[in-house]
């Protein structure tokens, strides 16, 4: 549940937003025309995206950029709640305040990551800390001072012991690329992720997706990750010391009987007698 949101607006858009979460809570969140700095002041968060998996913890924070994901956030204790701050990066507004500056600023690029996460940094806190100070006080707000803020915020980060890959990531983060369907799947094969949210993290409605997919694999998604989850099981017990209910949800399912029964089927013993043998 959101408990309070407060946020500043550039032409109608929002550009910089505080909210107050009670867990747990699932956002789906769509960055089509924009990237997105998020900030978390306290609590935890996971973020998925196409390509990647990532906790956050009180005080890190991730760029994220043009694509789709899942915001979860984690309930740790019954009281707790996450705040957020999101910095929201839209081209025309990057290309307004660097067209003199730094010419190369927005430029394609092939690296395929959606997501680069921040460590703590003591700079960045203090940053959160001054619109924390503007949110309190949203008289003093002008058009002319949020574009200073975000500028500032790219200063800062530029400044960090990750600016090289800070840098890197700039470099396409308006570049929209779509994920490809198996580099999406491969992604989340040994999670406990569903076809509807795969389907939402390639940009496609679950009819399309599963269309799409059987069109290039010659296979449905549940049968191709089952197979995976499988293969991969069995590589564990032939290598591994892991107990077998350990496997079972190291590959992703969620129930030791229907994994067994499964990889009965599949291998025709149990996942026991298997290792036995």
């Amino acid at each position: 549940m959101i408990l309070d949101r407060k946020h500043f607006d550039i032409n109608n858009k929002c550009a910089i937003e505080k909210l107050i979460i009670k867990p747990p809570l699932i956002l789906d969140s769509v960055f089509q025309d924009e990237a997105c700095f998020t900030y978390l002041k306290e609590g935890e968060l996971s973020v998925t995206s196409p390509t990647d998996n990532l906790s956050i913890q009180t005080e890190e924070s991730v760029l994220l950029r043009c694509g789709n994901y899942f915001v979860n956030a984690i309930q740790k204790l019954p009281a707790k709640t996450c705040e957020v701050f999101a910095v929201h990066l839209y081209p025309d507004i990057l290309k307004e305040l660097y067209k003199h500056e730094f010419p190369n600023f927005i430029k394609d690029d092939a690296i395929k990551s959606y997501i680069r996460k921040i460590e703590k940094q003591s700079v960045i806190a203090h940053f959160i800390q001054s619109l924390d100070f503007y949110f309190e006080n949203p008289h003093l707000v002008t058009d002319d001072l949020l574009k200073l803020k975000i500028k500032e915020l790219i200063l800062l980060l530029l400044q960090t012991d990750n600016a090289e890959n800070i840098i890197t990531l700039f470099s396409h983060l308006f570049n929209p690329r779509q994920a490809g369907l198996f580099e999406v799947v491969e992604a989340h094969l040994y999670s406990s992720i569903s076809i509807v949210d795969l389907a939402r993290l390639t940009g496609r409605s679950l009819s399309t997706f599963k269309r799409d997919f059987e069109t290039q694999f010659s296979n449905t998604p549940a049968n191709f990750i089952k197979e995976k989850k499988l293969e991969k099981a069995l590589e564990l017990l032939q290598s591994t010391e892991l107990s077998v209910s350990e496997i079972c949800y190291e590959v992703g399912f969620q129930d030791t009987s229907h994994f067994t029964k499964t990889f009965k089927q599949k291998y025709n013993q149990l996942p026991s007698k298997y290792r036995k043998k």
